[in-house]
């Protein structure tokens, strides 16, 4: 390619405009750096419920039926046992760094032991319809009303306002997933993390459990908290997940007097197994 004619004026070379080579780049893919506020390495702990009996019996509530999309090698499994329930209310709580006793006297106060079949099948049918309705909300662009389709649901009863709030703070504060990639991937690679109270059980525990550890931070006004909790401030966590007023204060009370009558081993944690 010949060189373009140059002027020279006042001592300086020119070209014309767009005759000059162009000089060669590179696309480089820019960096995204996540500034996180906390490493979600983060522990919460409770004292003094060490002598809480572990319980292996069978749950004797919800209703023995649920939601769940099972990962590849479950594709034949036709039942989980209850054992293997409470493995995975662990499992959530140990994700999120929140005390595992506290998980599941939230699941216990959500899903009364005391009711009859005939009210579980009744709150079974109540939780699954708002689920139905969510799931069809998110395909038709919210076309449910939200006093339909956002009410609580699942496994541990959340709203999905709720939910879908305390995932945003999972993320934008603890950088991680709200679920892990053994949870979240299920058969054939399915994605789970639909964020709909109910769509999976297993989900809802992690959800619940992200919840808890949001609540736990607005309690001790500490994001990020690590170290163990007060009585007075599990109380107010246990209250804060039913939502606030009298009827949150009677239902923090009651958890409470669960707590103590377990470790006086006058009760028991139906979804508590250590």
């Amino acid at each position: 390619m010949a060189e373009p004619e140059k002027i020279k004026k006042d001592g300086q070379e020119y070209v014309p405009a767009g005759a000059a080579p162009s000089t060669k780049t590179s696309e480089v893919t820019p960096v995204e750096l996540k500034v996180c506020r906390c490493n979600g390495k983060e522990v919460t702990t409770l004292s003094g419920y060490d002598s809480v009996a572990s319980y292996s019996g069978e749950l004797p509530s919800p209703l023995q039926i649920m939601w769940y999309v099972p990962k590849t090698k479950e594709l034949l499994k036709a039942s989980f046992s209850d054992t293997e329930i409470r493995v995975w209310i662990k499992q959530a709580a140990e994700y999120y760094g929140i005390p595992h006793i506290l998980l599941a006297v939230i699941l216990q106060q959500e899903n009364g032991p005391k009711g009859s079949k005939v009210l579980q099948t009744m709150q079974f049918g109540e939780r699954s319809l708002t689920t139905l309705l969510a799931i069809v909300d998110n395909m038709a662009f919210d076309a449910v009303p939200d006093k339909l389709a956002g009410g609580s649901s699942g496994f541990a009863n959340m709203s999905r306002a709720t939910l879908q709030n305390s995932v945003k703070y999972t993320e934008n504060y603890y950088c991680k997933k709200p679920l892990p990639e053994d949870v979240q991937y299920r058969i054939f690679g399915w994605n789970q993390d639909t964020r709909i109270p109910g769509d999976d059980w297993k989900a809802d525990l992690y959800y619940a459990a992200g919840h808890l550890r949001e609540l736990i931070d607005r309690a001790t006004g500490s994001r990020c908290h690590s170290g163990s909790l007060t009585p007075e401030l599990l109380k107010k966590v246990i209250a804060s997940y039913n939502g606030s007023g009298p009827l949150a204060e009677r239902y923090s009370s009651d958890a409470m007097t669960l707590l103590e009558n377990a470790k006086a081993g006058t009760a028991w944690l139906y979804f508590y197994e250590k």
